[in-house]
């Protein structure tokens, strides 16, 4: 059963779009191959498989899809896949009425959402280590500065591990891949509109259908407007993302899509980096009510699957991507409060204004069949791919007679606005950094007999990357080239059909010229990791209870960080470890009643360092214990229609800093939601969402130079959709 998504009028959307349409023309101009693959196809001779397809989105099923088939690059059930993913679908997505990523991936065990820059937008930890980039339909995309949406996406998988010997540069703690939604074949078109607390209004659109025999479209949207908990903070955005889809016969597909996002929103630096401002109301803004960000971004693919006679299956593509912020912010400095043990801290910060620049593109063609060699059956997978990405940074500030930025401090308990001296802006620093990365892979999974599968799989990546700064004490461009070779290898054995037990190994590596420089005047060298992970996934009770068991240990060495005796340069030492334990359960207990539990339990801590005394440190954001759970219930008879759903989510204390001087304190949050499906074929909709059930004051996110973010209170927001 195919789900759509929230949505409404594209009108309000179309408005706002002068600079960024130009642009994503000229996206779509020279990425027209662009591959934005969504959903991988299932091979035709794979027939299993398309059935579990089918079942997968009915009521009757869990919370988890049998197959991550982009993420995975490979039709293969999660189950008989030797590392540990999940994913999310639209239907927990509506059942819960979340509208961001950070909120989606909440369920996911081993993931700790991260809130971006400035508020714009999410980004994510995995078994504790940070992301510097997603996958949306398989092709890399940095984090930074885009704007993204769900109203367009159908399905998150999230493949934990080393993802290096499928897709290149990554950190070892996995990827999540963002799937959009593709044309159906059934026209169909559904509006809603949300409205809650704190002046939130949202509307999405969702129409799909046929334009042809052959051509198919989608067209998804979403305009938002909404204020904040917090002092002077609101934000507005709009969105579309038209698909159209050609198949000129059933062995070939071709798919293009677009993306155009806008956000205008106030610059929300959070607290600071201090055990003191927990103590403060949570509606405290330090920064003044002028601190505004602009975000606009643009995104074209275009993906061709074809099926040959032979066998083969030939998927490539191209996919590009631009996007930029334009900030105006409050910055805390390096020691973000002096005269702590006063009785009138001071927040010490500094006007400036940031724009961001980011431009990614990829390119890629994979071939893969199924044969057998005697008694033993292969699935090959063969690809290359070039990804090119570039960051352009500039700053202006207002500075002092010295050329440094000036301090603007503003009382911590007490803070008055329009009061700090200002005077006009002037550059400060500017960067450019890019990097072209070739990439050969190859993967085959074996079939040998009927309860065992090793998976063997490599990638060589040849990475050039160069960086231009101002802050660097050398002139002109810094360059280096790097190899790197990235294995895995699975083992899964199945003793019977409901029962796999599987072993891997992975490696990983990364990139980071973006980070700095060594003080011989060089280009840091990229960082390692390497997993080891056992596991169990079971299938009981005719598949409604699927359950999964992961324990891993992840070593990550050569990381990138501050020069102790010069903050202008960077070292490479050290070594951060992950180990631990995560179990997921998905349980369909009966055709009308759903849960999804999960719980991880994990140590992220720092093994070696330059700095003794940062050793036996845990990595800042990563709690050591963290839960979820969410259930909802179908009504029958005169209830017929009404669904209710409550949840919970659980995050440990995490230490807010690599010195470990402060934590941020252990919550849990309760949520509830309730729909009522009404009218012929149930078409029209009404829903309530309440987040943060019980009031309770809890902080989302901080790091060593990420600020730290207080939840939201509670909120109440009720939604009013139709299809037709």
């Amino acid at each position: 059963m195919n789900s759509t998504t929230p949505s409404l009028r594209p009108g309000a959307v179309a408005a706002r779009f002068g600079p960024v349409c130009l642009r994503a023309s000229f996206v779509l101009l020279v990425g027209l191959p662009v591959a934005g693959a969504g959903a991988q196809e299932l091979t035709s001779g794979s027939e299993y498989e398309l059935e579990a397809i089918t079942v997968m989105g009915t009521r009757e099923r869990a919370y988890r899809n049998v197959v991550a088939p982009t993420a995975n690059k490979s039709d293969t059930l999660v189950k008989e896949t030797p590392f540990s993913i999940q994913t999310v679908t639209r239907e927990l997505i509506e059942d819960r009425g979340v509208t961001t990523f950070g909120e989606a991936v909440r369920t996911v065990p081993g993931v700790t959402p991260q809130v971006g820059w400035g508020g714009s937008n999410d980004r994510f930890r995995l078994r504790g280590f940070a992301t510097t980039a997603n996958l949306k339909n398989g092709f890399r995309r940095s984090v930074f500065a885009p704007v993204d949406e769900l109203v367009n996406i159908e399905q998150i998988e999230v493949l934990k591990g080393p993802a290096s010997a499928l897709y290149g540069r990554f950190e070892p703690g996995g990827v999540v891949n963002l799937v959009t939604k593709k044309p159906l074949d059934e026209a169909q078109t559904r509006f809603d509109l949300t409205g809650g607390r704190y002046d939130f209004y949202r509307g999405t659109f969702d129409t799909t259908g046929p334009l042809s025999d052959t051509v198919s479209y989608r067209v998804t949207g979403a305009w938002q407007d909404g204020g904040s908990f917090r002092d002077f903070v609101e934000a507005e955005s709009q969105f579309i993302s038209p698909v159209v889809r050609w198949q000129p016969s059933p062995q070939t597909t071709l798919t293009a899509e677009l993306e155009l996002g806008r956000r205008d929103s106030s610059f929300d630096r959070g607290f600071g980096n201090s055990p003191l401002f927990l103590e403060v109301p949570i509606h405290n803004n330090y920064a003044e009510p002028d601190a505004r960000l602009e975000n606009e971004s643009a995104l074209a693919s275009v993906v061709l699957d074809h099926a040959f006679d032979s066998g083969w299956e030939l998927r490539s593509g191209m996919q590009a991507s631009w996007a930029r912020t334009d900030a105006l912010w409050y910055p805390y400095g390096f020691e973000p409060i002096s005269g702590a043990d006063t009785n009138d801290p001071q927040v010490n910060r500094r006007r400036q204004r940031s724009v961001d620049e980011q431009t990614d593109a990829s390119v890629m063609a994979e071939v893969s069949r199924r044969f057998d060699t005697g008694a033993v059956g292969h699935r090959v997978l063969l690809g290359a791919d070039y990804h090119y990405d570039e960051w352009d940074f500039e700053a202006q500030a207002f500075l002092g007679p010295g050329g440094f930025p000036v301090n603007l401090p503003i009382s911590l308990y007490d803070p008055v606005h329009g009061r700090a001296p200002s005077g006009p802006l002037e550059p400060y620093d500017a960067s450019h950094y890019d990097s072209h990365n070739v990439g050969l892979y190859l993967q085959d999974e074996l079939q040998l007999g009927s309860q065992w599968r090793l998976l063997l799989g490599g990638r060589y990546d040849r990475s050039r990357s160069g960086a231009r700064a101002e802050y660097l004490p050398v002139e002109g461009r810094l360059t280096r080239t790097d190899e790197a070779f990235s294995p895995r290898v699975g083992l899964t054995w199945t003793p019977s059909e409901e029962v796999s037990l599987y072993a891997s190994w992975a490696q990983s590596f990364l990139t980071e010229p973006s980070n700095g420089m060594l003080r011989e005047g060089n280009l840091p060298s990229p960082s390692r990791g390497r997993q080891a992970e056992v596991g169990t996934k079971l299938s009981l009770l005719d598949g409604r209870l699927e359950p999964t068991l992961a324990l891993f240990d992840i070593r990550r060495r050569n990381g990138v960080v501050s020069d102790p005796d010069d903050f202008n340069y960077v070292i490479q030492v050290g070594e951060q470890r992950s180990r631990g334990w995560e179990v997921d359960v998905p349980y369909a207990v009966t055709s009308q009643w759903r849960l999804l539990a999960s719980y991880t339990q994990l140590k992220t801590e720092i093994t070696e360092d330059s700095d003794p005394a940062l050793v036996g440190n845990l990595v800042a954001n990563a709690p050591r214990r963290s839960a979820s759970f969410w259930s909802t219930y179908d009504f029958a008879g005169r209830a017929s229609g009404l669904s209710v759903g409550l949840g919970a989510i659980y995050v440990g204390e995490r230490e807010a800093n690599t010195a470990n001087s402060f934590e941020l304190p252990s919550y849990t949050r309760w949520d509830a939601n309730a729909i009522y499906r009404f009218g012929e074929g149930q078409r029209y909709r009404v829903q309530m969402m309440v987040q943060n059930l019980g009031d309770k004051r809890y902080y989302d996110s901080g790091g060593p130079f990420v600020p730290t973010f207080a939840g939201a209170p509670r909120s109440v927001f009720a939604t009013f959709g139709m299809t037709f």
